[in-house]
């Protein structure tokens, strides 16, 4: 019988880590700006990027990019 293909839910945590997210950026339009106030959160790329419906590296990029603005 070949085996199922399971679907990870995410946890608890993480669901309260996801919408904490969500909350501190709803007011913020801008995704570069929104993606620097996850990094200081302490949210890591691939997860701001899939926040922000993004590429991982995006938030690194709108992190460098901040002094160049």
């Amino acid at each position: 019988m070949p085996k199922r293909k399971t679907v990870e839910t995410p946890d608890a945590q993480e669901r309260i880590a996801r919408a904490l997210a969500v909350i501190a950026v709803k007011d913020i339009t801008d995704k570069e700006e929104a993606a620097r106030r996850l990094l200081g959160m302490g949210y890591d790329s691939p997860t701001i990027g899939g926040l922000l419906d993004v590429g991982p590296n995006f938030a690194n990029v709108a992190k460098a990019r901040k002094g160049t603005k």
